[in-house]
């Protein structure tokens, strides 16, 4: 009796836990409209996130991918002064929902600058990351596991690099500082993405660093 009373306890406490599990953000992909001067264009497609119940998140976010919208293009703007009438800038950016639980939303953009003289166009990922409980970005060292600090050293991420699938750059001897711009994958484990030539050379693109370690 003992027993099956535990189990029924345990249960009801199963079912409390799930059903105070706060759902999802809704995220739909908004496409802006095509900016287009000439050769030049900017072509954005942008996340509209809702948090369910949550004003305050919701408008936090938005409020933070509406700045995001007008840095862009002012950048662009800036951009296509710079290369004059002789030349051109083609830029595009997207973004990718890697991590939405409920608890954080973490979103990767991706984005291509080209300007016409140049031999190649430059990319770009920056991850970020939001508590959805109070729409506010959040840093890697807030969402660690306790006791998973020791795995998050200079030290440990250089090993994790050097011994990591990319063929890291010759002159590249270590970082120096712990690195910023992360984001959190499906399962929830922390990445940490390094640009072009930060770590390793062109060829390499950008380098996707899975810490195989999940955040709290």
């Amino acid at each position: 009796m003992k027993q099956k009373i535990l189990a029924m306890l345990g249960a009801a406490l199963l079912t409390a836990s799930v059903a105070l599990a706060a759902p999802p953000a809704d995220v739909q992909m908004v496409q802006v409209p095509r900016f287009e001067e000439g050769n030049s264009y900017l072509e954005m497609t942008y996340p509209d996130v809702t948090v369910m119940g949550n004003r305050a998140a919701t408008a936090q976010i938005r409020q933070y991918y509406a700045n995001e919208q007008r840095e862009t293009q002012e950048f662009f703007n800036k951009q296509k002064e710079k290369a004059g009438s002789n030349s051109f800038v083609t830029e595009t950016k997207s973004y990718e929902v890697t991590h939405n639980d409920g608890n954080y939303l973490s979103i990767v953009e991706s984005g291509e600058i080209y300007f016409g003289r140049d031999a190649h166009p430059t990319h770009w990922k920056k991850g970020t990351t939001f508590d959805v409980t109070t729409g506010k970005v959040v840093t890697w060292q807030e969402i660690l596991k306790p006791g998973d600090e020791k795995y998050f050293t200079i030290k440990k991420i250089n090993q994790a690099l050097f011994t990591s699938k990319y063929q890291l750059s010759s002159y590249f001897t270590g970082l120096t500082q712990l690195p910023e711009n992360y984001y959190l994958d499906k399962a929830g484990n922390i990445h940490f993405l390094f640009g072009l030539y930060e770590v390793a050379p062109y060829s390499a693109g950008i380098v996707d660093l899975n810490m195989m370690k999940r955040a709290k």
